[in-house]
């Protein structure tokens, strides 16, 4: 009975032992509610705290340590690594940086033109901008002004209307070679259209009345009453420059012309009238006073398609020719 009683406790003895040895090597983790286990299989997470025991072997150090210096090793060996890698940036110098600069110079003047169109001022602005493509410049012009001539303004007035008044001659004579008349009154009214700068068309009305001529005394006496020629022209004026205040110009026209002379010889007087074409060309000189009034001087060679046997029993058959000055004032709109 003692033998058995031994061995029964040697055997209570040894599972205390055992107890004992088996809860040191037992780790529990707790974070609030939550048991982080490390056992031989890894950590297991539960719900409510768990007991693992791990044998213990020797002195081992527990494995959490272990992990935490090889993580402090890498952060260490990661910490050399880029201090190696910035000195030897360092060494190499950082790279110089490559700045492109632009200048710009903008310059403002002005232009003053002055002709005989006028005067135009205006405003001109340039700019260079030299960069990284060069030098590249452009113009622009900011304001402008123009002022007109009074040639300028003349021109934009299309119509003028004008009236001539002044001293006619005829040059026909007759059989006898005496003259029909002698210097007498020329008129004219005119109104022209301008079709450009140069040149202007419209119509004529012109009335030429040289004075009657007596020549001889007696049964020879030949008394030639005043002739008036009627002259109605589609009328034409070139002038040669327009953009002139003092202007040069050819007046011209053609058209029909009505022509009466009385003729007294002997106390028997005979009166005829006569229609036929006519035409005139001349020169004349014009100052614009303003750019709607104007005053010159005009000569017209007339030739009239008519006979003076149509007009004179005493005729030389020659065609009717007038030469003719007038001062001429007009107005243009």
């Amino acid at each position: 009975m003692k033998k058995t009683h031994v061995v029964i406790i040697t055997i209570i003895f040894l599972l205390m032992v055992s107890l004992t040895f088996a809860q040191e090597g037992q780790r529990t983790y707790v974070s609030g509610d939550v048991a982080a286990v490390n056992t031989p299989n890894g950590v297991v997470l539960e719900g409510e705290q768990v007991a693992v025991t791990v044998p213990i072997q020797g002195t081992a150090k527990p494995r959490t340590q272990t992990m935490h210096r090889a993580k402090v090793n890498q952060q260490a060996a990661a910490t050399k690594a880029t201090q190696v890698q910035n000195a030897a940036s360092l060494k190499k110098g950082e790279p110089r940086v490559k700045v492109s600069t632009t200048s710009t110079e903008t310059d403002v003047y002005n232009v003053d033109i002055k002709n005989k169109k006028g005067t135009t001022d205006y405003g001109v602005v340039e700019q260079t901008v030299t960069g990284p493509k060069g030098k590249q410049t452009t113009q622009g012009v900011v304001y402008s002004a123009y002022a007109p001539s009074k040639a300028a303004l003349t021109n934009d007035k299309k119509t003028e209307i004008s009236l001539a008044g002044g001293a006619t001659m005829m040059t026909n004579k007759d059989n006898r070679d005496d003259k029909y008349g002698s210097i007498g009154l020329g008129a004219s009214v005119s109104m022209l259209y301008a079709m450009n700068n140069y040149l202007s068309v419209g119509v004529d009305y012109m009335m030429l009345h040289p004075k009657g001529k007596t020549h001889n005394d007696g049964v020879q006496e030949r008394h030639y009453h005043g002739m008036y020629a009627h002259d109605i022209s589609l009328a034409g004026k070139l002038t040669f420059n327009p953009w002139d205040n003092f202007r040069i110009y050819s007046p011209m026209g053609v058209g029909m012309m009505n022509a009466r002379m009385k003729t007294v010889i002997d106390g028997a007087d005979d009166s005829e009238n006569k229609w036929g074409a006519a035409l005139y060309i001349g020169a004349g000189m014009q100052y614009d006073i303003t750019d709607c009034m104007f005053a010159g001087l005009e000569y017209r060679y007339t030739y009239g398609f008519i006979s003076d046997k149509d007009l004179s029993d005493q005729h030389k058959d020659r065609d009717l020719q007038f030469h003719t000055v007038m001062l001429r004032l007009g107005m243009r709109f």
